[in-house]
């Protein structure tokens, strides 16, 4: 019989360590199991630091979350394999298992003025050698209109200097 030690939402993680998530609608969901690549991390900052993809192990669905779960619970699952989502997870781990890797939403949130945040698997004094990039300013330019008109106006006011020796 397996245990659910933590849940959040529709992530739960078993008494081994082995993380899951609850896919699709509510009234026909499934189980996915998830890999996790980064030793010493929270349950929590692998959900928020998204370290975690699909294997492509998938359950058959179920008629509700609770269903579900209780089906987990009390070894009830039949697991089948999905290519296609084990090499999208595989897809997934690559590209956040990077070291500097952090997840969009916290870009943005840092982009409108967050404080840049370092990633937990990076020792606080180790942190000086990584860069995060910092938000961007991205100014639009000037209009097509505007910008011929400006250009214009800089060549009509421009003076005209004379070579005092000429050249030979």
């Amino acid at each position: 019989m397996a245990r659910i030690r933590e849940q959040k939402d529709r992530h739960f993680i078993d008494e081994c360590g082995q993380m899951f998530w609850i896919n699709g609608p509510e009234n026909s969901c499934y189980l996915s199991e998830q890999r996790q690549w980064r030793s010493g991390l929270s349950f929590l900052e692998v959900l928020e630091w998204k370290q975690c993809a699909p294997t492509g192990l998938i359950s058959q669905r179920f008629g509700s979350i609770l269903e579900a779960c209780q089906a987990f619970e009390q070894n009830r699952i039949t697991w089948t394999n999905d290519v296609y989502l084990r090499h999208m997870g595989e897809q997934m781990e690559i590209h956040r298992s990077l070291q500097n890797y952090r997840p969009t939403y916290i870009k943005l949130a840092e982009s409108r003025g967050a404080p840049i945040r370092t990633p937990p698997w990076i020792k606080p004094e180790d942190s000086y050698s990584y860069s995060f990039p910092g938000p961007r300013c991205i100014w639009p330019g000037p209009a097509k209109q505007n910008f011929e008109k400006i250009h214009q106006n800089q060549h009509t006011h421009r003076r005209v200097r004379g070579v005092k020796n000429s050249v030979r």
